[in-house]
């Protein structure tokens, strides 16, 4: 797991030397002056990875249809078989300058990628309570 975390911070490095605008200076900016900018920049790419990537949309042999990020809910996936998909979650391959690059010869403006998504899985490593054990601890409560 931390071998992806060098190449998330890059990513990230990457990201904002792309902004043309120093961080003081977006500060500045008033609310419809940076719509205007989103509008502006019209295309962007907002990227969707995390653990859930590992069962590709299948669970258990059987496809969950039009669950990405959403598997554990829509599988049904109890936490704890979950919690297993992020010891195979390795994107050692994984290289943030050719990502960036490849958004840029598209065409791209912006990037967002999901560092925390609604499953409790961080990109990064924090000191934060671990949202997993919190909701395993809830939950067995209720069972």
């Amino acid at each position: 797991m931390k071998r992806f975390i060098l190449p998330v911070l890059i990513l990230v490095l990457l990201l904002i030397s792309c902004c043309r605008q120093k961080e003081s200076d977006a500060r500045k900016l008033s609310d419809d002056e940076r719509m205007e900018w989103w509008q502006d920049a019209r295309f962007g790419m907002f990227i969707h990875w995390g653990i859930y990537s590992v069962p590709a949309g299948f669970y258990k042999g059987e496809a969950q249809t039009n669950s990405a990020e959403w598997i554990m809910n829509k599988g049904k996936i109890p936490i704890v078989e979950y919690e297993k998909f992020a010891g195979q979650f390795n994107p050692e391959e994984f290289n943030a300058e050719e990502f960036v690059g490849l958004a840029k010869e598209a065409g791209m403006k912006y990037m967002v990628i999901t560092a925390k998504h609604h499953d409790g899985f961080s990109m990064f490593g924090s000191n934060c309570s671990p949202i997993m054990l919190w909701m395993r601890h809830h939950l067995s409560e209720t069972s």
